[in-house]
């Protein structure tokens, strides 16, 4: 798996072919800046992500997945870590003690991977999302 630096060409094909169905809906977004990237696997996109600071040591991380993972079966182990090894790259690169991220209730393969990737869930937010959807908070504190 190869990652790059993210254009808004990516966010807007990862919209149109997401995983999840809600990303469709969510209002449009900038790519905030150098800590954004594109994971690619075999000639296809399959996520776009990344981490936003709100300020020195704290940072939500993000990530939106496309339908790719869906053809081969999220591209199994090798894609994870790879997205884990990205993600881990980022907090370290940008000095983050505490990493944040919200998590769709009905997305568990989302909770599944948040969790492996060494995030503990905080408490429930209802009507998070833009689509009104739930939420459950996570953190990670290094």
């Amino acid at each position: 798996m190869e990652f790059r630096k993210a254009t808004q060409e990516d966010l807007a094909f990862v919209r149109l072919n997401p995983f999840e169905e809600a990303i469709k809906g969510y209002p449009y977004m900038q790519i905030p800046d150098e800590n954004c990237f594109v994971g690619i696997f075999e000639s296809a996109i399959v996520g776009i992500g990344g981490l936003v600071k709100h300020w020195d040591g704290r940072a939500t991380l993000w990530l939106m997945l496309t339908s790719e993972c869906k053809k081969h079966g999220f591209y199994g182990v090798i894609a994870i870590e790879a997205i884990r090894g990205k993600m881990n790259e980022l907090i370290e690169k940008n000095g983050i003690w505490r990493a944040e991220a919200a998590i769709r209730t009905d997305f568990p393969q989302a909770k599944k991977m948040i969790e492996y990737f060494g995030f503990k869930q905080g408490c429930l937010a209802r009507k998070y999302f833009p689509d009104k959807s739930d939420a459950y908070l996570y953190s990670r504190v290094i």
